[in-house]
């Protein structure tokens, strides 16, 4: 594999404590990682950790340094975008053009620059079957987003195994 990078997205669900040992993993197999951090994912974890696991400075807010164009603009320095953990308000606001976090401005501009976006949802299950936000997975899927979908247990659609994740991604960008 040539030296890839993406830029992965933690929203605020409990999921968000997997995003280091992700980050870790994309970084074994010769992938850069750069973090972005929505407001509720640093209610989780703190951006250190993930600073940590990527090696690179986290982005938790979004600044003069534009940094959303920097890393996934036309001419950004990553390859495609993850959001891992993909959480209801982050998928429905990204369907609806909503920028409002770093991680959903992200997404918006990955898509008008035609990058490469993908997501792994994680939530309660109750919410993952919302018709309003099934429907908003299917809308992005529709445009193009790869939806890696979750493990169901009991009542919680799970983030898929940290290595299914890995794999799938890492295939992706040796395409």
């Amino acid at each position: 594999m040539t030296e890839k990078s993406i830029a992965l997205g933690v929203c605020g669900s409990v999921a968000a404590i997997e995003a280091p040992k992700i980050a870790r993993e994309f970084r074994r197999r010769g992938v850069e990682v750069y973090g972005v951090m929505s407001p509720a994912a640093q209610k989780i974890i703190h951006p250190d950790v993930l600073q940590w696991a990527s090696e690179h400075g986290v982005v938790t807010e979004l600044t003069g340094n534009v940094e959303h164009v920097k890393l996934l603009g036309v001419d950004g320095i990553c390859d495609l975008l993850l959001i891992c953990p993909a959480t209801a308000n982050t998928i429905s606001k990204i369907a609806c053009g909503i920028d409002d976090t770093p991680v959903t401005t992200m997404a918006s501009t990955a898509i008008g620059s035609k990058r490469r976006v993908v997501v792994a949802p994680a939530m309660h299950a109750s919410m993952y079957e919302n018709p309003f936000v099934a429907e908003n997975i299917e809308k992005l899927k529709s445009r193009g987003v790869r939806v890696i979908e979750p493990r169901f247990e009991g009542n919680k659609a799970k983030l898929a195994p940290v290595d299914e994740i890995v794999t799938e991604v890492v295939e992706m960008l040796d395409k």
